[in-house]
């Protein structure tokens, strides 16, 4: 792992590099952090995917450079663009695509095979990212943001070029079952959703619970399939 920095358009982000060990170009994965910043589980989950899938993954450090954990969160709760996860006008969600493509343009990186998990606070991206071509993988726990209806803007759903991959809990305030369920319906067969009776914030559980290794394990092999 190494730590690098992306010089993004408002600020320059710090990042955690695990690279692929191989001489070709392999996947990317960007492994977005929830409210709670990074997390000793999420370097250890990055460390495996990128050992045993032999992916590139890179993990945003989202409260880096110039913005703090205040400074980032607060704008989910009173922005109505960001709170409601639109398509224009999101500050956080414009940021992740510069991420995105800069990552993509890495030497080691094949920019047609990306990538993606997200969660709670940065669920919401991973529904945006699924438009995106490149992304053949995108990944959702849980969801906190948008507020209304499936958490997607309407319109984007026939937009989504790739299967979504999500994993949701049967009892959550933050992304409540109508949530889920209008996800499903928005989206029909282009969400493969899995539902657990685990707490909010299934990533950080991957390695102490069996629900959630069986969460990481069914992410991994999707990478796996997706990712060629």
């Amino acid at each position: 792992m190494k730590k690098i920095t992306l010089p993004l358009m408002t600020r320059d982000m710090s990042c955690y590099y695990y690279q692929a060990n191989s001489n070709e170009k392999r996947p990317g994965i960007i492994f977005l952090p929830d409210l709670t910043g990074i997390q000793e589980a999420t370097h250890q989950s990055a460390k495996i995917i990128a050992a045993e899938g032999n992916f590139n993954v890179i993990i945003p450090d989202l409260y880096s450079g110039s913005i703090n954990m205040q400074k980032y969160c607060v704008r989910f709760l009173i922005d109505e663009a960001i709170r409601n996860n639109h398509a224009t006008n999101n500050a956080p969600l414009n940021e992740f695509f510069e991420i995105l493509d800069q990552f993509k343009a890495f030497d080691e990186v094949d920019e047609e095979q990306m990538g993606v998990i997200g969660q709670c606070l940065t669920g919401g991206f991973v529904l945006h990212a699924a438009i995106r071509p490149e992304v053949k993988a995108p990944v959702v726990f849980h969801h906190s943001f948008g507020r209304k209806g499936s958490g997607f803007p309407k319109g984007c759903a026939a937009l989504v070029q790739n299967k979504i991959q999500g994993h949701f809990v049967h009892l959550d305030p933050f992304c409540p079952a109508s949530r889920i369920k209008a996800l499903e319906e928005e989206l029909g067969d282009k969400l493969e959703d899995y539902k657990y009776w685990l707490p909010h914030g299934i990533p950080h559980l991957f390695f102490r619970n069996k629900q959630a290794k069986t969460a990481f394990d069914r992410m991994m092999s999707y990478f796996e399939t997706q990712l060629k």
